[in-house]
């Protein structure tokens, strides 16, 4: 996997969820996480670029990833795709055996802003999740950051995610809920 300087434009990236898991070797992971509870685990990466997430219980396994063009992804088992231009959000309920929602959204701020953002996150970077520092390709501007949050429950789990671009004096932020749906009862 290759090192890069700076981050894709945010015009660039894009938001996919599988229906299905990918090899960890489709990333260039720069922080992981697992975690599980009962029924459900959940590996949890700030890869190149942006994030991937997989979760999972028994055989059922859904695949979120926010990353750019360098980050090249599989066509099949593929249930959404968007652009991060705007906001935007979805649910959906493969199989009827698990409730995902997410959201996502870019914020544009001022260059004082953007500087107090970075320096909160990297004050908050010992939390529960994960934190990456990127290289950066001006040595004047804060560097690019990755911070995941991750809130575990019984039935699921919660993540929000924050991606610096200082280019752009932008964030992308996503917040992702994963709820496994009550099993139907054998009577």
């Amino acid at each position: 996997m290759g090192v890069s300087f700076g981050r894709a434009r945010i015009a660039d990236l894009a938001f996919h969820v599988f229906h299905r898991s990918l090899h960890p070797e489709w990333f260039s992971t720069r922080a992981h996480l697992r975690v599980s509870r009962g029924e459900w685990q959940a590996d949890v990466r700030i890869i190149e670029g942006g994030h991937s997430i997989v979760f999972g219980s028994q055989s059922f396994r859904l695949t979120e990833v926010l990353a750019g063009p360098e980050t090249l992804l599989p066509e099949p088992g593929l249930l959404y795709h968007s652009p991060i231009r705007n906001e935007r959000s979805t649910t959906l309920r493969p199989g009827e055996l698990l409730d995902y929602q997410a959201c996502f959204e870019v914020e544009r701020v001022d260059p004082e802003v953007f500087r107090h953002l970075c320096e909160e996150m990297t004050a908050d970077s010992t939390l529960d999740g994960l934190f990456h520092q990127f290289g950066s390709s001006n040595r004047l501007a804060p560097r690019p950051i990755s911070r995941i949050h991750v809130d575990a429950r019984a039935r699921g789990i919660s993540i929000q995610a924050f991606h610096t671009f200082p280019d752009e004096l932008a964030i992308v932020r996503s917040l992702s809920l994963y709820e496994l749906l009550p099993r139907p009862s054998n009577t």
